[in-house]
């Protein structure tokens, strides 16, 4: 046990020297297109918090969702909230530089504190983002997919989806 916590510790000092550390404000935006007569053109967006660790070319991070809004022709503006911390996203990846512009792609899956891993849940985002400034940052990332099974969560969000992040790096 001992080694495990001077582990962790070694890593995280060499995070802290090294490495970069951020918290953003992230927006999922789900739209819904369809062509069908009967269905109606719906949008979803889920605001969460995003915390994450860069060392070099890797990154990780876990978000949790904090507020979901919704709006659709038949229904109109819906909003309810998430308990923080019921849900977590959690994610691996890289950063490619390029001066103040970057690439991003990471692969993550949705975590629930009640179920465990969601299943059918995995999520590929690529991405460009831009510094701005010395500490601040956004991104723009489209979501693919990589499990698309039928009647599952997975299938039911298949379609467009991309997230919006602004951030602050300490």
């Amino acid at each position: 046990m001992k080694k495990v916590i001077l582990v962790s510790l070694v890593v995280f000092v060499a995070v802290l020297i090294f490495g970069e550390l951020s918290l953003g404000i992230n927006s999922l935006v789900l739209p819904s297109y369809t062509i069908n007569p009967d269905a109606s053109p719906s949008i979803v967006v889920i605001e969460s918090v995003d915390a994450r660790v860069a060392f070099g070319l890797f990154r990780g991070g876990l978000t949790t969702p904090f507020t979901v809004f919704g709006y659709s022709v038949e229904d109109g503006f819906n909003s309810f909230m998430i308990p923080p911390g019921a849900l977590w996203y959690t994610y691996v990846g890289g950063k490619l530089p390029f001066g103040k512009l970057y690439a991003i792609a990471d692969v993550g899956v949705l975590f629930s504190v009640f179920e465990g891993i969601v299943p059918n849940l995995a999520l590929l985002r690529i991405g460009a983002g831009m510094k701005l400034g010395k500490h601040a940052f956004s991104e723009v990332s489209g979501i693919i997919l990589l499990q698309n099974e039928p009647d599952t969560f997975g299938q039911a969000l298949s379609g467009k989806m991309f997230d919006v992040e602004i951030g602050y790096i300490f």
